[in-house]
């Protein structure tokens, strides 16, 4: 009956795969210099290190058949090796260190941005994300944030509440967003559109604070920029005006 059930759930959710947007990530698709360098060392990583777990599966099964007591084999009776041990002590702690290198490297990448193009302020709330640049005195909350494309893009971080995390997996970013700390980030993104989400648990509608980033052209930054600017210097009269309008109509309508 389970099995029933679970099979009728597969075909049930098929569609929505199927139409679901393609999920992205820094494996599969870095568009960030940060994701790319994320990628190369984790690759780098994955061949140091694969070894050290497929030899010992190997060795194992090898043991398993060669010395079966069905075939007649008796157990070896010698207690140590020294310079086995020596060996596979060395061995990996060359491989440690091997492994260290691209690491800081790629920390350092990740930690100490070039200089930026723009700054981003980022802030975390329950349960959205608030982002200002305060080069242009622009704010605004619970919209996609719209950049240039292939510029320098910092991001200081904060939180009003609790402990949230900015993560956008293309672009190999994911940095928590702090309560009276401010922490950073950086990305440098080509044009298109990329999703995230909020990457640390941080209360019941947690799964719903999803992050849209648009990287747009210059001339489409500018025109979205001039919209904002233009919006935080329209007079409150009017845009009190604009929010009594549609009252206004329906007392109209209703006479």
């Amino acid at each position: 009956m389970l099995k029933k059930h679970l099979t009728w759930s597969a075909l049930l959710l098929l569609p929505a795969a199927l139409f679901a947007d393609p999920v992205t990530s820094w494996v599969f698709d870095p568009v960030t210099p940060v994701a790319q360098e994320v990628r190369d060392t984790f690759q780098i990583m994955l061949g140091l290190t694969l070894p050290f777990l497929l030899l010992p599966q190997v060795l194992l099964v090898y043991a398993i058949w060669k010395f079966n007591a069905k075939r007649g084999h008796k157990p070896a009776t010698f207690h140590d090796n020294v310079k086995l041990e020596i060996v596979w002590t060395v061995i990996p702690a060359l491989v440690l260190v091997a492994i260290s290198i691209p690491a800081f490297s790629t920390l350092k990448k990740i930690e100490v941005p070039p200089k930026s193009d723009l700054v981003v302020e980022v802030i975390g709330h329950q349960f959205f994300w608030e982002y200002r640049l305060p080069r242009y005195d622009v704010g605004f909350a619970n919209e996609p944030l719209v950049v240039p494309a292939d510029k320098i893009v910092t991001l200081n971080l904060t939180s009003v509440d609790v402990i949230h995390a900015w993560w956008v997996p293309s672009f190999g970013v994911k940095q928590d967003a702090n309560p009276g700390r401010i922490t950073h980030a950086w990305f440098k993104a080509p044009a298109g559109k990329y999703k995230g989400q909020c990457a640390e648990l941080c209360g019941p509608l947690h799964g719903e604070m999803y992050i849209d980033v648009i990287v747009v052209s210059d001339d489409e930054f500018g025109q979205w920029l001039e919209k904002k600017m233009n919006a935080a210097a329209a007079p409150a009269d009017s845009l009190h005006s604009e929010m009594l309008e549609p009252e206004a109509e329906m007392e109209a309508a209703h006479g």
